[in-house]
């Protein structure tokens, strides 16, 4: 067993600054993307979440009785 070899551990491993680095440079423009689709998103919620009760409203008015069109 005189010819065993031992592997250090720290040595094989990368530095993990270069990987988060390199990381960060990979998944850059997918961040971007996600953040960019989540505010569109997000503002077409708002906007139909401002028309809602603007559309129930409408939808629950009764025309008047004493309403009249008058044609020349």
């Amino acid at each position: 067993m005189s010819g065993k070899v031992i592997k250090r551990v720290e040595v094989d491993q990368p530095r993990t600054q270069q990987t988060r680095q390199e990381n960060w440079e990979v998944m850059k423009p997918f961040v971007h993307f996600a953040f960019k689709a989540m505010t569109i998103v997000a503002g077409a919620l708002i906007g139909i979440i401002k028309l809602l009760p603007m559309l129930l409203e409408h939808k629950n008015q009764k025309p008047a009785k004493n309403d009249k069109i008058i044609k020349i």
